[in-house]
């Protein structure tokens, strides 16, 4: 008699396919959009990766706390990207492509963190 062995599941986090949808968002435009897009991205990675979703009463900031705190992530990291994220979507105003880069630039130092790997898109 043979041991069933358990298969691992699929990762759902598809990199490929939201570097897709990212280039879309910037392309046709649409920045804040795209930076919304960005922080959607570090909830999905940590989500999978940690198996720690974000709450629907939780705001983005108190996810970040959350993400520190237990998940040992680096707050020299996530909050940099916390505030840029809170600044743009509640700011008011719309975002420039510099904005873009600064945000996609600190997820990108946390995406390595977590991944070991960079979080590039080629415009």
């Amino acid at each position: 008699m043979g041991f069933l062995t358990k298969k691992e599941p699929e990762r759902k986090f598809d990199e490929k396919k939201k570097k897709q949808n990212l280039k879309i968002l910037i392309n046709s435009g649409r920045l804040k959009e795209a930076i919304a897009y960005v922080y959607l991205i570090y909830a999905d990675l940590i989500k999978e990766r940690y198996d720690k979703p974000r709450l629907p009463h939780q705001t983005i900031r108190e996810y970040a706390i959350l993400c520190v705190n237990e998940l040992e992530q680096k707050p020299e990291i996530v909050y940099p990207f916390v505030k840029q994220i809170e600044d743009i979507i509640y700011g008011g105003l719309e975002p420039t492509r510099e904005q873009f880069g600064t945000t996609l630039n600190l997820f990108s130092r946390i995406y390595n963190e977590i991944e070991k790997k960079d979080f590039t898109l080629n415009l």
